[in-house]
């Protein structure tokens, strides 16, 4: 098994715009501790890390902008890879699947928004491109924490600390 990590919309814009949801910014705070040691270990690891980004273009939501931005609580690199979409899944960009195969990866592990739309879309569109998802427990957010929870519920989650174990634990059958 060879995972990498999706960051998943973590944009200024989701959190920090005016009409933003405040429970939502609380919520994301709440995690910011378990994203970024998600963040280490896969660092760490040496294993890709991809940040995704919402693009919409009505809302002012663009490369180059500050409400697309990742805040900088977030503990990305430039040096990341990227990938961009339109809708909810990151999957709905075939780069995303393209990168995946590129880096070898059969595994997606997922932090960040929304744990009832972008985060369960994107879990799922994995099936279709044959890479198996986890979320990382406590990793996901939600302007509703009971979407967190039925996320954590219905999906495969792992602890940051079991990570170390799943990926020894694939390679050595």
């Amino acid at each position: 098994m060879k995972p990498a990590l999706l960051v998943q919309d973590i944009q200024n814009f989701w959190l920090y715009d005016p009409d933003s949801n405040q429970e939502l910014r609380k919520s994301v705070e709440k995690r910011l501790d378990v994203i970024n040691e998600a963040i280490a270990w896969f660092r760490k690891s040496k294993l890709p890390i991809i940040v995704g980004y919402t693009v919409d273009k009505e809302q002012g939501l663009l490369p180059g902008t500050k409400p697309f931005e990742v805040p900088k609580t977030v503990s990305i690199n430039e040096t990341d890879l990227k990938v961009t979409k339109l809708h909810a899944s990151a999957f709905g960009n075939p780069e995303l699947g393209a990168m995946l195969r590129n880096e070898g990866c059969d595994t997606l592990v997922i932090v960040g928004l929304s744990a009832s739309g972008c985060v369960l879309a994107t879990y799922f569109g994995a099936f279709d491109w044959d890479i198996r998802p986890y979320l990382i427990q406590g990793g996901v957010a939600s302007h509703n924490e009971e979407h967190v929870r039925f996320a954590e519920e219905i999906c495969d989650t792992l602890k940051v600390q079991s990570l170390e174990q799943l990926v020894r634990s694939t390679v050595s059958r």
